[in-house]
């Protein structure tokens, strides 16, 4: 698959949620728990325009989200990021969707499988590979598989067909807002894996993937 194009539109709107939130402070230190034991497991940071995603090996996925290896057999790589499901959903967009997509409204989680790893479809720039404990990784899957609405059966329907070959869009249970976007999300899971994240003030995809690319370098 190839990554969408990098879209004015979308960073317009990205510049309007700018003004409704407030910048956070230093990234807190995660606690004793979340850092224990040796940082085994390769997690990615996949910035995409004016978005970001969490890439996980899809063996990683464990039973918690068995069900995404099921609807995605033989795959690599599962991507996995949030966003407004109106606009998701809606490819062809006007300002007023944009200034829509700021108040308060369901969320929507695109699933993408890749069968490579994820600097084989992305540009290597966009790409941050890193590294977290078994006990991270495990806290990262509770908080994305958490994510996903669920029918009263526990099964895990998509709701549309993605934008690319091979992914699948999913409903949410958290609310999309001008203040929580896809990109606090993303700081948000990272921030439950124990890495060393601020999720308070994000809003552009380079306030939180310029933080994990600081972490990386520094793990070097």
């Amino acid at each position: 698959m190839s990554p969408p194009p990098r879209n004015a539109g979308g960073r317009l709107l990205m510049a309007c949620l700018s003004c409704l939130v407030l910048v956070g402070c230093a990234a807190p230190a995660p606690s004793a728990d979340l850092t224990a034991g040796p940082p085994s497991e390769t997690i990615f940071l996949i910035e995409r325009g004016w978005h970001t995603d969490i890439g996980l090996q899809a063996t990683q996925a464990g039973d918690t989200l068995g069900q995404l290896r099921a609807t995605f057999p033989g795959v690599h790589t599962l991507v996995i990021g949030f966003g407004e499901r109106a606009y998701l959903l809606h490819p062809d967009h006007d300002f007023g969707d944009m200034l829509a997509a700021l108040t308060p409204g369901l969320g929507a989680l695109l699933v993408t499988a890749l069968s490579d790893p994820p600097a084989a479809a992305f540009p290597a720039g966009d790409v941050v590979e890193l590294h977290v404990s078994a006990r991270g990784l495990a806290r990262l899957i509770d908080f994305i598989a958490g994510s996903f609405e669920r029918p009263p059966d526990g099964a895990l329907p998509a709701i549309a067909d993605g934008p690319y070959p091979g992914s699948l869009f999913y409903a949410s249970t958290t609310t999309y807002s001008g203040t929580y976007t896809c990109n606090t999300w993303t700081a948000e899971a990272l921030q439950t894996a124990g890495l060393p994240v601020r999720a308070a003030g994000v809003v552009f995809a380079d306030d939180v993937a310029d933080q994990a690319r600081r972490i990386a370098a520094a793990s070097r």
